[in-house]
């Protein structure tokens, strides 16, 4: 019987969408309080953002670029930027996680390769060893053989 993949990706991005909606909450919160957040950190992304799909969206229509783009309302600046911003923290801490996996698989892989050279090192002072070991005991034979 073959039993199906778990969707570890689906339930990966499904707790992410979790946790970006706390931050995002919070984002806005702070941006309804605070009037200089809103200003210069949640407005920016948010205009940028509403700039952006309104000429895309112009272009894909085939109806040329707008010479006038309505400014989005205040609730709606907010409600935007607490998403991008919520979206981009979350993304960022899945940027950190994944250049923490690398590093740390580099320092492992460099103590592998120290591992190994260094029982290669061992191996050929061992073989070296054997080799003078051997090349003794044939002159002693030689030695003998003379003696004989």
């Amino acid at each position: 019987m073959v039993v199906g993949a778990f969707p570890i990706a689906k339930l990966g991005m499904l707790g992410i969408k979790h946790i970006s909606k706390p931050i995002g909450n919070l984002i806005k919160q702070t941006a309804k309080k605070n009037e200089s957040f809103k200003k210069f950190v949640v407005s920016p992304p948010a205009r940028l953002y509403h700039t952006i799909d309104v000429r895309s969206k112009m272009w894909m229509l085939g109806l040329g670029q707008p010479d006038f783009i309505p400014p989005l309302t205040e609730a709606m600046t907010i409600q935007m930027g607490g998403d991008i911003l919520g979206e981009l923290f979350i993304f960022l801490i899945g940027v950190l996680l994944i250049m923490g996996e690398v590093s740390r698989q580099a320092k492992k892989d460099q103590k592998k390769h120290e591992a190994h050279r260094l029982r290669r090192a061992e191996l050929e002072s061992r073989i070296t060893n054997l080799t003078e070991k051997v090349n003794r005991q044939e002159q002693e034979i030689n030695r003998l053989k003379h003696w004989v």
